[in-house]
């Protein structure tokens, strides 16, 4: 884009206010109560923790969620691919294929239009490689950027995979490493600068299209996408509640480079502290250090899938994975004990 309207999208970001007060636990207080699963022919409800809502359409599911959020980069073209690959994420997890969507923006009118149109353009990349058709969408001004997608998709009732239904013995799939909020995080302190934070970033564009694909040829047993709560959160979301738990292996968990170093030093969001607070009461460190448990809590940004799969189904998904040029990190697998163990 022309030089004269670069600007440091990401420093905007750090306007009063703009600290997270949306935590996991403040959420639940709000949001407890409403819309429950059997609640006006909903098949699925809030209180599931699914990664999309759905409800019974023609022979199968129709899908629906919504996400957007402030600039991770300071390129609003590439800012734009990474918010729409993190919506088109939620559909991908449940099996399902993108339809249509919906723009979201919120923008500053001080800002040179162009910034926008950026923005616009690239969250529009990644609706057309997921052959999703744009139908519109809202625009409001405000003080920060914002931008994101409102996702419909499709699943065919027998091929739906929800976050529900992984069993003991089942092995955990990691399909992306973590750690870009923490290094997103050394981006805004100018800690590090987008060059070297690159490889990460390129991968949050990446759509999740090819692990949905991969899960679907092999059969999961449940699977999430690893966003806002990070790894531990969302893999407590996937087994806490049905009374099982993992035992996760920290070596075997891919992190970028640098992240471990950083978060030791300090370096990582507000969100993450939110994370760590709310769920390190199911979490037994198991011979590894507490610095070494923060790239777990990390909020990621159009993260990876989870995925648990049968043991005698592992290998399949691995080279599926491996096939589709995806990451395959085999980091855990699933227990009868309600805790999250992490181990060397």
């Amino acid at each position: 884009m022309p030089q004269d309207t670069r600007v440091r999208l990401t420093q905007l970001t750090q306007k009063a206010g703009c600290a997270s007060k949306f935590t996991p636990d403040y959420l639940e207080r709000v949001l407890s109560g409403f819309a429950p699963a059997d609640a006006d022919g909903f098949a699925s409800g809030m209180e599931s923790h699914d990664d999309a809502g759905y409800i019974a359409f023609g022979s199968g599911l129709l899908l629906q969620s919504v996400d957007f959020f402030t600039p991770i980069v300071d390129d609003p073209y590439r800012f734009g691919q990474v918010a729409a690959a993190n919506a088109l994420s939620d559909i991908y997890a449940m099996g399902g294929e993108p339809l249509t969507a919906l723009n979201l923006v919120a923008f500053p009118c001080e800002l040179d239009p162009e910034v926008l149109r950026e923005i616009l353009a690239g969250g529009g990349s990644k609706l057309e490689e997921a052959g999703a058709r744009l139908l519109g969408g809202h625009s409001v001004q405000d003080d920060v950027p914002k931008y994101g997608v409102a996702v419909t998709g499709f699943v065919e009732t027998d091929r739906i995979v929800r976050n529900r239904g992984a069993r003991p013995g089942d092995a955990l799939v990691l399909t992306k490493p973590l750690g870009l909020g923490i290094l997103v995080t050394a981006l805004k302190r100018e800690l590090v600068g987008e060059e070297e934070i690159e490889e990460a970033v390129s991968a949050a564009t990446r759509l999740n299209r090819g692990a949905r694909d991969a899960m679907r040829a092999v059969g999961p047993s449940a699977a999430t996408d690893v966003t806002g709560y990070g790894l531990l959160g969302h893999a407590g979301e996937m087994l806490l509640a049905a009374g099982l738990g993992a035992v996760i292996r920290r070596g075997a968990v891919p992190v970028w480079k640098g992240a471990q170093e950083l978060a030791a030093d300090g370096c990582y969001a507000a969100g993450l502290a939110a994370n760590r607070e709310h769920r390190e009461g199911d979490v037994v460190a198991d011979g590894v250090g507490a610095e070494e448990l923060l790239p777990l809590y990390d909020p990621q940004t159009s993260g990876g899938l989870l995925i648990a799969v049968a043991p005698e189904r592992v290998d399949a998904l691995v080279d599926e994975l491996a096939a589709r040029e995806e990451v395959a990190a085999v980091i855990g697998e699933v227990t009868g004990e309600a805790v999250l163990r992490v181990t060397p």
